[in-house]
């Protein structure tokens, strides 16, 4: 809430300052070793199949690190970097360096995987540095090999899942927060299948199961109230803590995406996009963090330029949402603000 009052206040009161994000998101590749169904980036990764070499985000991050000092004149500070894959990340060469960096940074660290490279990292990596960072989550669906490849659609002739499930045992094992990741489909969401992701998440020992619904053409996927009662009870039955996220579809009360100053998106095209579902679409481009220094191009003519063109309404529902509303909710009454402190 905090960070989102913060760009808030910047608004209203601000504007004189550069505003530095709260969190950059970065995709560390556009190669995958699946073709899920419901992907939203896979035009994307089929026009830009891209491996840069891991050194390039290395200095990406020093540049995010040393914002501040880059720009006196600043309001704010980055303090989460996550890796939420605009293909797998675990595929890049190396990327268990660019973790290691971007903890030793002092970065709140995230990633989002399929867990195919899982063990790059546990082997690689000092494990009280894989233990500080925030959290990583698996994407898996299913517990079930059959339905886990009827949705996600491994690229090689055999299934990656066994390894997966694997790595996410050993994961478990070094103390790091692991948490199952399960986009809500047709073909996830009966008693059997449900049941089985708990069973799956209590034998690993994870840290939760964390749900959200599929977005297909514009349209969250249902989830009905009985799935709702048997996770509770599932949940509580196996001593499973989970998450439900409806939050893309909590009505919007905004039209511009306030969230287009709180976290850009570095794709590996070189392109800082400031929509996390538009990747590859130039419309949504400040410039190129590969060609020029991130710092000199946000809140660039351009970069106002993009939120100014954008109108909300036009949009499928989105990651951002609930911060927008928030961000929304203290424009139209900045005395909000003060309920923070009371």
């Amino acid at each position: 809430m905090y960070h989102n009052a913060s760009l808030a206040h910047w608004f209203l009161n601000n504007q004189d300052k550069k505003f530095i994000p709260a969190q950059v998101d970065m995709d560390l590749t556009n190669v995958c070793n699946q073709d899920c169904f419901y992907c939203n980036s896979k035009e994307h990764r089929e026009a830009a199949p891209v491996q840069l070499d891991y050194r390039k985000y290395i200095k990406l991050l020093d540049q995010i690190a040393k914002w501040r000092s880059h720009s006196p004149n600043s309001y704010g500070t980055t303090h989460t970097i996550t890796y939420p894959g605009g293909g797998e990340p675990t595929l890049l060469k190396n990327y268990e360096r660019v973790i290691e960096h971007t903890v030793d940074l002092g970065f709140l660290t995230s990633l989002t995987t399929n867990g195919y490279g899982l063990d790059k990292l546990i082997k690689n990596v000092d494990h009280d540095k894989i233990r500080k960072m925030a959290w990583i989550g698996v994407d898996i669906d299913s517990a079930d090999q059959n339905e886990y490849e009827l949705i996600r659609r491994s690229a090689s002739k055999r299934s990656i899942f066994p390894k997966v499930m694997k790595n996410i045992s050993n994961l478990v094992n070094t103390g790091a927060n692991v948490d199952l990741k399960i986009l809500l489909n047709e073909h996830n969401t009966r008693a059997q299948s449900i049941t089985r992701l708990f069973q799956a998440a209590h034998d690993l020992g994870v840290r939760m199961i964390y749900f959200r619904p599929v977005i297909l053409n514009g349209q969250a996927f249902k989830i009905y109230d009985d799935t709702v009662e048997l996770m509770d009870w599932l949940g509580e039955r196996m001593g499973v803590k989970y998450k439900l996220n409806t939050n893309k579809t909590l009505p919007r009360n905004y039209s511009k995406c306030h969230q287009m100053f709180q976290f850009p998106v570095c794709c590996a095209d070189g392109n800082v996009y400031v929509c996390c579902d538009n990747k590859g679409n130039p419309d949504f481009s400040i410039g190129s963090w590969l060609q020029n220094d991130i710092r000199d191009i946000w809140l660039s003519d351009r970069h106002w330029e993009v939120y100014n063109k954008i109108n909300t309404n036009f949009c499928q529902p989105c990651r951002p949402n609930q911060s927008n509303i928030k961000i929304q909710d203290i424009l139209n009454d900045p005395s909000s603000i003060e309920a923070l402190y009371v």
